[in-house]
């Protein structure tokens, strides 16, 4: 029940995180018309960026960050900074790049809100206690987190020449064309409304949000992490709330221009509607190639829970967890080891991801549904014993074994056919 749990509560944090956009767009970009405009087109590019539904469908924790973030953003402007400072907390036990930023938060917080103070102490012993201290638990290394993410996977940017520049060629594919013109709109509007109004610092706020936030991953990319694309959500969610607002800013301009040109009040309606009819058609290969990727990512989706569901087949038929636990080390791709080790009732650190000399068990599957099988045992005693649609179990038992039913099972073990799958 705990990954379906976790599941629901990363949709529903994703699904915020959209919320979130529209409502700080809408609030940035003022009341009436335009505002609500700008809040559907940030909602929209934050829902259609690279990956976004993938990540939070699988269960990824950025996105519900995003939207934890954007609403301690929204708090802050009410004037509820303790409610601000909880929801960034709860963002920090997320992800460890937002600490710096709460930490500076919290600096301001402490001359600004005298009365948090004692509440700012304990948050900063709570954090890193239950960082770490799960971790240690559950894995028996409290850094494994980060070892892990220093350890990355072929293909990371960090494996370029230039990894800052790298993971800053890969992040322009985060939104589509309308929205990267959308954001250099809404900044030059911003920049030139604070230089001769000091009017639009908020907006100039989430702008210098997104941006620090992609320098401090790119940074740690260079500095040998993982940097993933999920990793930028925050500057994802900013460039979304920019280019909502970079719509709205355009079709105002519009709508104020007909106005004037004709000096009629009915002009402008019917020119903004225009204009954005016009704008569909131009940017509409844009929307349809991102339209026509969602058979792709729903197979891969897919894939991910057949992976799954096939995996508890498999320890089923191969006679439960407690007979293949028999077997010796357990064995299984890098990124099933969690799942390995929940449905095998072990610590993450005893699942290990590169394959040990005999005896052991061994999970096989295929991390992306064409991708190649993970982990190729060296050692020739590793033989497969059973296949359930993804998954492959192979076993290598200890010297002297006799065979059993509580033995570790061999090829041509006796077992029960895998349950069907269920609807997805």
């Amino acid at each position: 029940m705990a990954p379906y749990l976790w599941l629901w509560v990363a949709r529903a944090g994703a699904l915020l995180a959209v919320a979130m956009a529209y409502r700080v767009a809408r609030r940035l970009m003022g009341p009436g018309f335009y505002g609500v405009l700008a809040g559907v087109c940030a909602a929209l590019a934050l829902f259609s960026s690279f990956r976004y539904i993938r990540d939070g469908a699988l269960g990824n924790s950025e996105a519900m960050m995003a939207g934890l973030v954007l609403w301690a953003f929204e708090r802050h402007l009410d004037g509820r900074r303790d409610h601000a400072l909880y929801l960034g907390v709860a963002a920090a036990l997320l992800r460890p790049e937002v600490w710096p930023f709460l930490g500076l938060y919290g600096i301001w917080l402490w001359f600004k809100e005298p009365d948090l103070r004692l509440r700012m102490v304990l948050f900063a012993i709570a954090i890193p206690a239950l960082w770490f201290l799960p971790e240690w638990w559950g894995s028996g290394d409290p850094f494994r987190a980060g070892s892990r993410a220093n350890n990355p996977n072929p293909g990371s940017p960090s494996f370029a020449e230039h990894p800052f520049l790298e993971i800053a060629y890969r992040f322009r594919k985060a939104v589509i064309a309308p929205v990267k013109v959308g954001v250099v709109i809404a900044a030059g509007w911003a920049v030139y409304e604070w230089l001769r109004h000091r009017r639009q610092g908020l907006t100039l706020v989430v702008l210098g949000g997104g941006v620090a936030w992609f320098l401090l991953i790119a940074g740690m990319t260079e500095a040998g992490f993982a940097g993933n694309q999920r990793y930028l959500i925050l500057s994802t969610a900013a460039a979304s709330v920019l280019g909502g607002m970079g719509a709205a800013l355009v079709l105002k301009g519009v709508d104020v221009l007909a106005r004037r040109v004709f000096d009629s009040p009915r002009a402008g309606p019917a020119t903004v509607a225009t204009a954005f009819v016009l704008a569909l058609g131009l940017f509409g290969p844009f929307i349809i190639e991102k339209a026509n990727n969602a058979t792709r990512v729903l197979g891969g989706l897919q894939h991910e829970a057949h992976v799954f569901h096939d995996l508890k087949a498999v320890i089923a038929a191969g006679g439960g967890r407690e007979r293949l636990r028999k077997c010796g080390g357990v064995f299984s791709g890098p990124f099933q080891t969690q799942m390995v080790a929940y449905l095998m009732h072990l610590h993450g650190i005893q699942v290990g991801w590169r394959v040990t000399p005999a005896p052991g068990v061994a999970f096989r599957t295929r991390t992306v549904p064409n991708g190649p099988l993970v982990i190729q045992p060296t050692d020739d005693r590793f033989r497969q014993v059973l296949r359930r649609g993804k998954e492959r179990l192979l076993t290598a038992p200890p010297a002297g074994q006799r065979p059993g039913p509580n033995s570790c099972p061999t090829a041509g073990a006796d077992a029960p056919s895998a349950p069907p799958r269920p609807k997805l």
